[in-house]
């Protein structure tokens, strides 16, 4: 295993939003989606937050209801329900003369228009993430109302990813993969770091200076582009896993631009790692959630009829199967981060433990990696043989907030933890054992190295509500209280256990923390702690309803849709009761999705 493997970091696309919609699958075009639909489900209701956590009132510069808007200068056109436009900026904000690239925006309108306070800028995570579907999903009811009804929510997707410009490339598929092939764990050969120099070179070759003008420091420049353009003083907040470090490293450079902002589930960019004790108690940081939801899912697996059962030695089966996990990465272009990415994938959702499972069992029994390999196109996308854009932006993040770390510091930190390999595999034998991965080539971003932040990343002074979830296997828990606590001048942190990455809006206490942050700009004055709740299917009905009902009877729409899912969530529950119902919905059962289903058809056919 190399020292690669333990530097990997996960700050990746979180499944935001587990919208499990299994009965669509039973239509004959289950890939449409159905755009301006509507919906009548609910949001979850909210609880008051404890009298230990009372909320004071954000500074002056923010208010709980903005100005009208000053001039939208943006040229929207209708798309279902959304309005969509491309938005032009520049490509390099220090260089006037290296023209513009497009940026692919959208905007949700808020509902209640005399009550509306302003624009949410809204993103899942990444990097290398579109924005765009987060601000559609708001339409369906998941998130509270009353954020659809005042806020114009708006999505983007960040420059390089997406709709927006420019078309990120690092040579052609496969063509990193080989440079690399015979680099051995460390970098420490003359012809090894020419082969990692090549590796980076092939970024520049296919994107020229723009290679390096992708990173998070241009992101948030982009997104005050929107809020000017939009004709708004300030706008609010709300970013998910990587879209925690976007907010962060807005506030930090546009303070005075930010009436609300709202984290959940933060990594901290800062780690402490001035020694070599402080690097490597961050990774074991990083991966002691991995480890333990590894534990977790594999002793879940307690019932005669899972596939890895084994007689009741379910992690026995584990390390048996791990023998074949070169198979993975085989079938997937020879890349060694597929097995590693698409067995943590799981991992995000205590609802996809059963995707490790049969995973296993497939791989065990028939030498079939294909659960794998469609696992892992969440995190690398459909080739594997591609760069992967979340590493590079990563590495050009890593090298704007550390430029003091040269890369002659950065090899010889490399050099020290593999010196404790074997220590680590031991402490983390369940990781361990997934193997080597690719070699990476972050060590010589110095030849594209984006010019440093220029300050401390604190948030500029902005109050900024941090979601840590102490069971998220992504960014630890211990990330985002460092975040909170020791990186941010003015963070406030909800500690909360959860079964998935990221928690809003899927606990009342969190939302109600939440929604007083971004509605009206109060924030706890300590830190908060929230109970695990379990979720349930019953919100999720509506959401169901105002995405499938549409692809059965395109003419459903309006009044007559919200009569129909109205008339379906009431039918479900009588019908099937809410355990058939969570099958469907959040354990992603397929019988049960055919029953739910069923019961969609019939209330159609009856109307």
């Amino acid at each position: 295993m190399t020292p690669q493997f333990f530097r990997t970091r996960t700050r990746l696309l979180a499944p935001l939003l587990a919208l499990v919609l299994v009965a669509a699958a039973c239509t004959s075009n289950p890939s449409d989606t159905a755009e301006g639909a509507t919906t009548t489900a609910a949001p979850a209701e909210t609880t008051t937050i404890a009298e230990t956590t009372t909320t004071t009132e954000a500074p002056e510069t923010t208010t709980s209801t903005a100005p009208e808007p000053l001039v939208d200068s943006v040229d929207w056109e209708i798309c279902g329900a959304l309005q969509c436009a491309t938005l032009d900026v520049p490509a390099d904000y220090d260089d006037p003369s290296a023209g513009t690239i497009p940026l692919a925006i959208n905007v949700l309108r808020a509902t209640d228009t005399d009550r509306r306070i302003g624009v949410l800028l809204v993103n899942p995570g990444g990097p290398g993430a579109p924005g765009k579907s987060l601000a559609e999903s708001f339409q369906f009811g998941v998130f509270p109302e009353e954020i659809n009804e005042r806020f114009d929510v708006v999505g983007f997707d960040p420059r390089g990813v997406g709709e927006s410009g420019p078309s990120f490339a690092c040579g052609a598929s496969g063509e990193q993969l080989a440079i690399l092939d015979d680099v051995d764990e460390l970098y420490d050969t003359p012809e090894e770091i020419a082969a990692g120099e090549a590796a980076v070179q092939l970024c520049v070759d296919s994107m020229g200076d723009l290679a390096g003008r992708i990173h998070t420091d241009f992101v948030v420049r982009d997104m005050d582009e929107i809020r000017k353009a939009m004709g708004e003083e300030q706008i609010s907040y709300l970013g998910f896993s990587y879209g925690s470090l976007i907010g962060a490293w807005y506030a930090t450079v546009f303070p005075d631009n930010v009436r609300s902002m709202v984290i959940d589930g933060a990594n901290n960019p800062l780690d402490d790692d001035a020694t070599f004790q402080e690097r490597l108690d961050s990774i074991r940081e990083e991966l002691q959630p991995i480890e333990d939801l590894f534990e977790k899912a594999l002793a879940a697996c307690a019932d005669p009829t899972c596939p890895i059962y084994n007689g009741g030695d379910p992690e026995g089966y584990y390390y048996r199967a791990s023998e074949k996990f070169n198979i993975i990465n085989e079938a997937n272009k020879d890349n060694d981060d597929v097995a590693f990415l698409s067995l943590i994938t799981p991992l995000y959702s205590e609802s996809s433990w059963p995707q490790l499972w049969e995973g296993l069992a497939a791989l065990q029994e028939r030498n079939d990696p294909s659960v794998f390999s469609e696992l892992s196109e969440f995190q690398l996308g459909p080739d594997p043989g591609e760069v992967n854009i979340t590493a590079h932006i990563n590495c050009l993040d890593a090298w704007a907030l550390r430029p003091e770390k040269t890369r002659e510091v950065r090899l010889a930190e490399d050099a020290e933890i593999f010196a404790v390999e074997d220590q680590l595999e031991t402490e983390f034998p369940l990781v361990a054992a997934i193997g080597d991965t690719e070699p990476g080539t972050c060590l010589f971003y110095d030849t594209i190295a984006p010019k440093p932040l220029g300050g401390p990343l604190d948030g500029g002074g902005v109050p900024i509500l941090v979601v840590g979830n102490t069971s998220d296997p992504v960014t630890s828990f211990g990330e985002s209280e460092e975040l909170a606590n020791e990186i941010l001048s003015n963070g406030i942190l909800i500690r909360v256990d959860h079964p998935d990455h990221t928690v809003y809006p899927f606990n009342d206490c969190v939302n109600a923390a939440v929604n007083a942050a971004l509605l009206e700009a109060e924030y706890p004055t300590d830190e908060v702690s929230c109970e695990r709740e379990e979720t349930d299917g019953s919100f999720l009905l509506g959401v169901t309803c105002a995405q499938v009902a549409p692809l059965v009877d395109p003419a459903l729409e309006g009044d007559a849709l919200d009569m129909v899912c109205e008339r379906f969530a009431a039918e479900a529950v009588t019908r099937l009761g809410q355990d058939t119902i969570d099958a469907a919905l959040i354990d992603q059962d397929e019988t049960a999705g055919e029953q739910l289903f069923g019961v969609l058809t019939d209330v159609l056919a009856e109307s």
